[in-house]
């Protein structure tokens, strides 16, 4: 079974907060009631900083940002007032906002390090440094798995300045059809890791029958690797190489 990229639509905003067992979905008691730090920690940059606009929609502040007026001019509880400087919160609020504020510095922090590192990568590709990119590997059977060549390849297709997030996912694909083969090379980022992935994935789609002489492709030859990171004490570290077909 060989895997298939999806390339994900993304937005750069989310309408709604996503409700998960240790965190919140919004902040109608942030004016009462303190913030804990778990009670915040999985969420993503965007779903952090809705929450802190909220706090100040509460309290009636009217946005510049035409997007987030809209959004929470669909709140009944939400009552814009004429001048922002009236906007007064009380000490519980101040609190919160600067808990979540710090919160998302932190995953912005996080982000920067991961996307710093990998363009760091991409000029050792960019290079042919083999030499310090084999340092990357601390198992002789990941290196195994797959050539140094399908990783140089795969960053060098990454445009990092160009990697887009969903709530705590991020991704950047690229698919190319040569006429012989469709090759798909992604980076991509979620909770459950730092993924850099190389699938050679499907025969061109001008191929009508690939199997005559017009071809020699073969269905086979088919297959995926893929690279996992992890980010460990602020630093990125190669954790897995795995592949199928």
């Amino acid at each position: 079974m060989f895997i298939r990229i999806v390339v994900l639509s993304i937005a750069l905003f989310a309408a709604s907060l996503v409700i998960n067992a240790q965190g919140i979905n919004d902040c109608s008691t942030c004016g009462t009631v303190l913030l804990k730090a778990q009670d915040i920690d999985t969420l993503s940059v965007d779903e952090l900083r809705l929450l802190t606009n909220e706090i100040y929609a509460r309290r009636g502040y009217k946005f510049s940002n035409e997007r987030l007026q809209d959004y929470f001019q669909s709140f009944e509880w939400y009552k814009p007032l004429a001048d922002n400087s009236q906007v007064k919160l009380s000490n519980i609020e101040e609190k919160n906002s600067k808990l979540l504020t710090d919160r998302r510095k932190v995953r912005e922090d996080e982000r920067q390090i991961i996307l710093t590192y990998f363009k760091g990568l991409k000029q050792l590709a960019a290079a042919n440094n083999d030499a310090e990119l084999n340092k990357l590997f601390i198992n002789p059977e990941d290196r195994q798995m797959a050539s140094l060549d399908e990783m140089k390849r795969t960053l060098l297709h990454i445009d990092f300045d160009d990697v887009h997030w969903f709530k705590n996912k991020g991704l950047y694909s690229v698919e190319v059809d040569n006429g012989y083969v469709k090759i798909v090379y992604s980076f991509s980022l979620s909770n459950e890791g730092i993924v850099l992935a190389y699938n050679y994935m499907a025969h061109s789609d001008i191929m009508e029958d690939f199997d005559t002489m017009f071809s020699d492709y073969m269905s086979e030859s088919e297959y995926a690797v893929w690279w996992v990171f992890s980010l460990v004490n602020g630093k990125v570290v190669l954790t897995k190489v795995d592949g199928a077909g």
